[in-house]
């Protein structure tokens, strides 16, 4: 199991790693964050506490689709693997036309982005004290 979630954890590393550098570049040339160095405190301190937060919105943002595709997996990595999944059923589910199980993996497939971009939207809340979910007038 250990090869067939490096494939395809594999690309989702990558971008999420690409997405990382670019917040965190953008984050470290704000101004409280130059605040925050000149009060002395440790550059260690300044990236983990006041940087980190900032940089990792851009990331969280992706995390929910980019989850929702590795739960419900990769028809290209079960065929290559010989492991049954998800995309598995649903490419044979339209293949033999059975519509219940299309419809029921579909729907499994929009709840799961759906959720997941909810607990996205939550993550906002804690990353920035910005944002606020409540609806203004």
């Amino acid at each position: 199991m250990l090869l067939p979630g490096f494939c395809l954890g594999l690309v989702y590393a990558a971008y999420i790693s690409r997405l990382t550098r670019t917040g965190m570049l953008e984050v470290l040339s704000q101004d409280h964050i130059r605040t925050a160095y000149a009060k002395g405190l440790a550059p260690r301190t300044v990236v983990m506490r006041h940087a980190l937060k900032g940089g990792l919105l851009p990331v969280v943002s992706y995390l929910g689709p980019a989850t929702a595709g590795i739960l419900t997996g990769s028809l290209v990595i079960e065929r290559l693997f010989f492991i049954p999944g998800l995309g598995l059923h649903f490419v044979n589910s339209a293949s033999n036309r059975d519509y219940t199980l299309a419809m029921g993996v579909t729907i499994l497939y929009t709840v799961l982005v759906y959720t997941l971009n909810t607990v996205v939207d939550l993550a906002y809340t804690l990353l920035d004290p910005r944002i606020d979910l409540a609806e203004e007038a």
